[in-house]
């Protein structure tokens, strides 16, 4: 029986539920049963819900009286179902809140369920304690727990720094389908054969996703678009930028447009267009399909270990990509499909490289994403043994 527990399906900005049809596709089965909070969230067709885990407010709020919210609701749900099998759980989003309500779970009974936890950042272990981290390797020697991450690098340091082994490269699809074909570039190459060429930054506006740097890496591409001699116009798409502040955000806005501004060629400007804050799948498929390349400046301290959905769903649309030197998921940035930034400076020209030999790092971008197919369908064997198990 696959039980997907995901507290966080109210949360608009992420993967969250496309990553719940993710790990159906690659079951090769809908989920028995889905498990979220029981706050008012719209659910994009997902079924065979139960919305019985604390919200937002409550683990915030009241931590402990959460977890044991969670503990009593899951507990009573499981052993209502005990007579179906062994239960297979995965949580795709864990952090130190999953990790309590699993360790205070399988504490009276450890055959309860099978527990598969994603841990996508390290210090969702850290925050735990030194007797809830040695509990939780007790539970993970005896495979009651198994974890998975997305980076073969936060699976290293998962080992290194609290010899708690994980399964490493478990990858699930985001928006773009590994099974889908990829649509034809012909269209983008006919316009490219106007010399009108595409750059895109899409994803959530962070800090960590280099969201600040935007500025000063356009004014160096407008300042080597000046210089070249080729005859080509450049569109730089994003989504709208978000800040708390309104004066961070007129500040940005303000260097932005600065950035753009081009007093010495203004026939070669660069042009802006601005996506919604949030975009359908639909629109945000069609908007990583349209460009020419995938802008990802993210910070290396908070990407060194961690996986990224724009560049599993860059690398499946087979899009060259311009990223940071360091972060995770490199491994499918290897294949001459992108190239490396080691310092803020490098973007401009790395762009300009990629812009002018668009043919080369498009066939390249095949192999890449033939390698990320190859360990999605590892991630599709491990679901389909985990359920055989479970039956």
């Amino acid at each position: 029986m696959l039980v997907v527990v995901e507290k966080l399906l109210d949360q608009i900005d992420g993967h969250h539920q496309t990553q719940i049809k993710a790990i159906e596709n690659l079951a090769g089965k809908p989920a028995d049963m889905i498990i979220t909070s029981k706050s008012n969230v719209v659910l994009q067709n997902i079924s065979n819900v139960e919305k019985v885990l604390s919200t937002r407010e409550d683990r915030k709020n009241q931590p402990y009286a959460a977890i044991n919210n969670d503990v009593y609701a899951l507990k009573k749900i499981f052993e209502e179902r005990n007579g179906s099998g062994k239960l297979f759980v995965i949580i795709p989003t864990t952090d130190e809140h999953d990790f309590r309500v699993c360790l205070k779970l399988l504490k009276g009974n450890p055959n309860l369920a099978t527990f598969s936890l994603r841990v996508l950042v390290y210090h969702k272990i850290d925050n735990l304690s030194d007797d809830e981290r040695a509990d939780l390797a007790k539970l993970v020697n005896t495979e009651s727990i198994v974890l998975l991450t997305e980076t073969v690098s936060l699976a290293k340091l998962l080992k290194d720094k609290y010899n708690l082994p994980a399964i490493n490269s478990f990858l699930l699809p985001c928006t773009i389908s590994a099974n889908k074909s990829v649509n034809s570039p012909k269209k983008r190459e006919a316009v490219q054969a106007q010399n009108h060429l595409k750059i895109g930054y899409l994803g959530g506006f962070r800090r960590e996703k280099g969201a600040s740097k935007l500025p000063e890496i356009l004014t160096g591409l407008k300042n080597l678009v000046n210089q070249s001699d080729s005859k080509f116009s450049i569109e730089f798409i994003m989504q709208k930028a978000k800040y708390k502040s309104r004066f961070k955000l007129a500040i940005f806005n303000f260097k932005l447009m600065r950035s753009l501004r081009n007093k010495v060629k203004p026939d070669r400007e660069i042009k802006l267009t601005i996506l919604d804050e949030e975009l359908s799948p639909a629109l945000f498929i069609n908007s990583v399909e349209s460009v020419d390349l995938l802008l990802i400046p993210y910070d290396v301290e908070k990407y060194r270990a961690r996986g990224s959905g724009i560049i599993i769903d860059g690398v499946l649309a087979e899009k060259p990509i311009v990223y940071t030197e360091g972060i995770g998921m490199s491994e499918f940035l290897n294949f001459g499909n992108a190239e490396a930034a080691t310092q803020l400076s490098d973007f401009a020209p790395n762009i300009i490289k990629i812009l002018l030999n668009l043919k080369p790092y498009r066939n390249n971008a095949k192999l890449a994403r033939n390698a990320l197919c190859a360990q999605i369908q590892k991630t599709s064997n491990f679901l389909k043994a985990m359920q055989c198990k479970s039956d």
